[in-house]
């Protein structure tokens, strides 16, 4: 099985993700105390939108002061990312 994703269009996905990436620059940053709870679910939501390599934005989770993460838009970079790897398993 090669699981790429929810099969909705890719600006629905890459909105998604910017507006994951904004949460966490903005709101996200305050969130000390549910941080790690914050980045597994973004990383299960990323994992829906774009398959397994949506499970690196776990690694957010690194940064338990939650303010270098919010500077590095991990969900849209995973998001070029995956829409790259897309694109050369169809081309």
């Amino acid at each position: 099985m090669n699981y790429t994703g929810l099969p909705i269009p890719v600006w629905a996905k890459f909105t998604i993700c910017v507006v994951f990436d904004l949460f966490d620059f903005t709101i996200g940053r305050l969130l000390l105390g549910v941080s790690l709870l914050t980045e597994i679910g973004t990383a299960a939501i990323m994992f829906v939108l774009w398959g397994p390599i949506g499970l690196l934005a776990i690694f957010e989770a690194v940064d338990i002061t939650e303010q270098l993460d919010g500077f590095i838009p991990t969900n849209t970079l995973i998001a070029i990312a995956a829409n790259k790897k897309q694109a050369q398993h169809e081309g």
